[in-house]
């Protein structure tokens, strides 16, 4: 194992297990240093406790604070018992972890990492339903464009989903805790923009990508370009809503272009609630109310 794989520990979080959960632990234990299971759920899963040996930790944390407070307790867990750890690896119940030995083996992954203003990195990622590279943005002040969804480089980007993406231990600390009013949707959205703010950078190397679903998108075609809609139920719908507009609120002083940004992103939503989705009204009234939520919310 590589030095950055020794020091890197993974945190996976569980909520509804959908399904076994151990072929993925046992992809992790042979890539990177320590893995810490977070089961999320009420009562928690009687399955996860066997998990547990000499590398693998498995917490229970009952979704207090929803996924950014599982991701806090992983964290303090890792500062108070794996004092050796450098880096951490989020990974997502449903995300594959085949190719990430390769991808901490990378001499290009083991560089930047090293570097003190890089606070993150991560491969590419291809949705499991509509086999689409998810599309990343060069975020500037007072504008914002997309990168091609396919390259095999590394490139510095505003954001990173936080599955499959290894952060800096002190980069974290620099930034501080994951929101845990945001719950879920924009937790990472959210830290990239605090990493921005400190001076830090994300990249994302193209040169390796996994597979990972989120929602249950859908293809549509809107002006001949090919885009996908989240296919998310209702209840995420007004959370996505209310945090996109709470985080266009509070970062419109710092970043102007990030605010618009987000108003695109509700458009997009409601497009592809309204082109490539059913239960549409719901689905819209949710969005909607959960915007105008965010408009209000401390």
């Amino acid at each position: 194992m590589n030095p950055l794989a020794a020091t890197t520990a993974a945190v996976v979080v569980v909520y509804r297990l959908a399904a076994p959960v151990a072929p993925l632990v046992t992809q992790l234990q042979a890539a990177v240093g320590r893995v810490v299971v977070v089961d999320n759920s009420p009562y928690g899963h009687s399955s996860l406790p066997a998990l547990a040996n000499a590398t693998v930790t498995v917490l229970h944390h009952r979704n207090v604070g929803a996924l950014a407070g599982a991701y806090n307790a992983a964290l303090a867990y890792l500062k108070a018992n794996a004092p050796a750890m450098r880096h951490v690896l989020f990974v997502d119940e449903d995300s594959d972890a085949s190719g990430l030995a390769a991808f901490l083996a990378d001499a290009r992954t083991q560089a930047l990492l090293a570097q003190p203003d890089t606070a993150a990195l991560a491969p590419a990622y291809r949705d499991r339903a509509t086999g689409l590279r998810g599309k990343f943005i060069d975020l500037r002040r007072w504008r914002f464009r997309y990168l091609p969804r396919e390259f095999g480089d590394v490139r510095a980007v505003a954001f990173v989903i936080n599955s499959m993406s290894v952060w800096r231990l002190d980069a974290l600390e620099r930034i501080g805790r994951f929101d845990e009013r945001l719950a879920l949707d924009h937790v990472d959205t959210d830290a990239c923009l605090r990493t921005r703010a400190a001076g830090l950078r994300v990249y994302v190397h193209g040169g390796h990508e996994f597979v990972h679903a989120i929602g249950q998108r859908r293809r549509f075609h809107l002006f001949g370009r090919e885009m996908q809609a989240g296919g998310h139920p209702p209840p995420r719908r007004r959370l996505i809503g209310r945090n996109t507009v709470w985080l266009a609120r509070r970062w419109a002083w710092r970043e102007p272009a990030f605010a618009f940004l987000c108003l695109t992103r509700l458009a997009y939503e409601a497009v592809g609630i309204v082109l490539a989705e059913d239960d549409k009204a719901a689905k819209l009234g949710a969005l909607v109310g959960g915007a105008l939520g965010g408009l209000v919310a401390r």
